[in-house]
């Protein structure tokens, strides 16, 4: 079984290891039999750590017991521990391959981890053994959630709901779904009755928070984040240990931590003690959940708050003791590499350099596959990790110069030779800086005066989860960056850097009426300093185990409105990075651009559009101009033609295809490129 796709990981307490291992804690009287039943009765009760130990004990006694199996692999699943849960569920099948709880158990496990199709097909064969098995209705309506296909998972529950209205998963599934449909009323019917049908279980009560938990997510409704904490204390006073109830818990608070932070970027004011009052209440449930059960959630929303709490040691330990348990999740490198370069650690600090060599060794299999932005994305977030590796310095020289970007190809070599001041490196740099003799921006003067850009100005906000608690609570945050970055790489706009976007949106909600308190935050921000700004990104984000999708608008500050919307989906280790090279560039071919005319020659003009903005000698670039009609009188907007006749980096020069139209251009004239539209075929 390929465990890439299982991403819940398990560290049992050391008790309990001792426990599970150690016949001395067993009592001789008794048998696989009795404590399997103490098993199912703890299981019951939602203690599921005390249930694992019987269950595991009575297999060990046991091997062939598939009850004992079957109990274990439905305690692992409600632990999240899905990699055990799959080995128990297939454990049993090799006992009774018909056995239709297995079955159902396997396909619950799949759906978890992504795999619909499988999933389907166990749900659909335990279907046809039993002929009548709710859970396996129940499991086909869970997948089909799970899928986003909401309106033939509660066609699937309504069918239970015939046989049995009061099918307690099924009542918190459709519960659920209504809210997430912003049905917040109808919902709380669905819970309701849940809750009366199996008033002594905690899963109820816990359910019930989490809906209300959302409604708060997606309405920013203060009062549903009140009931919610008063289910989820229903749910804790009848299991102390309720891993969901303690773990939504301090995740609602770094939750209303958030929209606290929100409120204060708004008004510029901070308080401190209540960042430590919230910080503190989660790390404290995050905690009692990790004793529970320490798995990849827990340990991540343990390192948020500790970064929240301002605890950068901590916060940095438990997310690298996370990474290495989860070396596959792209999500969480991303954001260690961030913390890193955020706050500033040294460069020659070990998880810097560990991760420049693995950005290094993801360049070399792009390499391999021919994929160069890929290439050069990964080279860049080395250097970004380890500036001071040559090789990778040297690697990106040699792209540069390919690309025939000679500009940022020498900056780069003053760069490496400043680091390791040898002859060769010298060399290099004399021999680029006499061949530059013949380049257009060195005839021009521009090769020590910067190029003015007069590009679009674009800043990334945080992507919103529309509702959903991710497996990363900050996943829009730390999508946000990686686009920003990817962009980076890109001509035809100038993109905030990372210090600044996180200044600028770090902390602002892109969610409902949030997103236009937000949008009138940066523009009082932008203006109020004079600073230019043209279009802002922004959208929603979700994942599913180690698929993640991404939906960017873009939003033009000055018109008010959304010029264009993309999205892209990937599965798998590099789901982010594919994501936001796949963004970057679909922006770089949308997004409206000009340049303007910064010299005029004797048959020609020089425009700050070059090589990297797509520009190429032959090219054509236009000039729009305004003149009135004879008869009418109306003003007519008519474009002059210019053919580029040499390009480089940051400049090229074009030459107009009416030469007496030298005589009405100046330096205020806005230069376009030309686009070429495909003819449509008639039909």
């Amino acid at each position: 079984m390929n465990r890439y796709f299982f991403k819940k990981f398990i560290l049992i307490i050391p008790v309990l290891t001792i426990l599970i291992f150690s016949g001395d804690f067993s009592s001789e009287a008794q048998n696989a039999v009795s404590l399997n039943k103490e098993g199912w009765n703890y299981y019951t009760r939602t203690e599921y750590d005390r249930a694992l130990f019987n269950f595991l004990s009575s297999i060990r006694m046991n091997s062939g017991y598939s009850d004992s199996f079957l109990g274990a692999g439905k305690t692992y699943y409600q632990l999240g521990i899905y990699d055990k849960a799959l080995d128990m569920f297939l454990g049993v099948l090799r006992l009774d391959s018909n056995s239709v709880d297995a079955l159902n158990g396997v396909g619950m496990v799949l759906s978890e981890t992504g795999r619909f199709s499988e999933a389907i097909t166990y749900f659909e064969k335990a279907f046809s053994l039993s002929g009548s098995s709710l859970e396996s209705q129940y499991g086909l309506a869970y997948v089909y959630y799970r899928m986003d296909r909401k309106v033939w998972a509660k066609r699937k529950l309504e069918n239970v709901f015939k046989s049995n209205p009061y099918h307690f998963d099924s009542l918190l599934l459709m519960a659920e779904i209504k809210t997430e449909e912003g049905r917040l009323k109808d919902a709380r019917g669905y819970i309701e009755k849940a809750i009366d049908s199996n008033s002594q279980s905690p899963a109820g009560f816990a359910k019930y928070g989490r809906i209300l938990f959302k409604n708060y997510i997606i309405e920013n409704n203060s009062d549903s984040l009140a009931e919610a904490r008063e289910s989820y204390a229903k749910a804790l006073a009848i299991n102390p240990d309720n891993y969901n109830a303690n773990f939504d818990m301090g995740l609602m608070e770094l939750y209303e931590l958030e929209s606290i932070m929100f409120e204060n970027a708004l008004s510029g004011t901070s308080d401190r003690n209540i960042i430590k009052q919230k910080t503190d209440s989660a790390a404290s449930y995050i905690s009692r959940a990790n004793r529970v059960n320490r798995n990849s959630n827990a340990m991540y929303a343990l390192a948020l708050s500790s970064e929240m709490a301002g605890d950068r040691s901590r916060a940095l330990d438990t997310m690298l003791e996370l990474y290495s348990k989860m070396p596959s999740d792209p999500v969480l490198r991303a954001k260690i590499e961030d913390f890193l370069i955020l706050n500033e650690y040294k460069t020659a600090h070990p998880a810097r350099i560990m991760l420049s060599s693995e950005n290094i060794e993801l360049s070399q299999a792009a390499g391999r596959e021919t994929l160069h932005t890929s290439v050069m994305y990964y080279l860049r977030r080395a250097m970004l990790m380890n500036p001071l590796n040559r090789d990778v310095r040297e690697k990106l020289i040699n792209y540069y110069s390919i690309l025939d970007y000679n500009i940022i190809m020498i900056d780069e070599m003053k760069s490496l030779l400043k680091q390791y001041p040898e002859f060769k490196y010298q060399e290099m740099l004399n021999i680029e800086i006499m061949k530059r003799r013949d380049r257009l921006y060195y005839r021009e003067g521009y090769s020590i005066d910067e190029i003015p850009r007069d590009v679009p100005v674009v800043l990334v906000m945080n992507f919103d989860t529309a509702g959903r608690i991710s497996n990363h609570p900050d996943a829009g945050r730390i999508a946000a960056r990686g686009i920003t970055f990817a962009m980076q790489q890109y001509g035809r706009m100038k993109v905030t850097g990372l210090g600044e976007r996180e200044s600028a949106a770090g902390y602002l909600k892109t969610n409902g009426e949030n997103l236009f308190r937000s949008f009138k935050s940066i523009k009082d921000l932008y203006g109020k300093d004079n600073r230019r700004l043209d279009y802002i990104i922004y959208g929603e984000i979700s994942e599913v185990e180690d698929y993640l999708n991404v939906n960017c608008r873009i939003m033009d500050v000055d018109k008010g409105f959304i010029i264009g919307e993309i999205s892209d989906s990937k599965k798998g280790k590099e789901n982010l990075a594919k994501i936001s090279l796949n963004l970057a560039g679909k922006l770089y071919d949308m997004m409206p651009y000009n340049g303007r005319v910064v010299k005029t020659k004797e048959k020609g003009i020089l425009v700050n559009l070059g090589l990297v903005d797509g520009i190429k000698t032959g090219s054509q670039l236009v000039i729009y101009r305004n003149s009135r009609a004879r008869s009418t009188n109306d003003i007519m907007r008519t474009g002059e033609l210019l053919t580029v006749k040499e390009a480089d980096t940051f400049i090229s020069y074009a030459e107009p295809d009416r030469a007496d139209l030298l005589n009405e251009i100046d330096s205020t004239v806005r230069v376009f490129p030309l686009k070429n539209r495909r003819a449509k075929k008639i039909e």
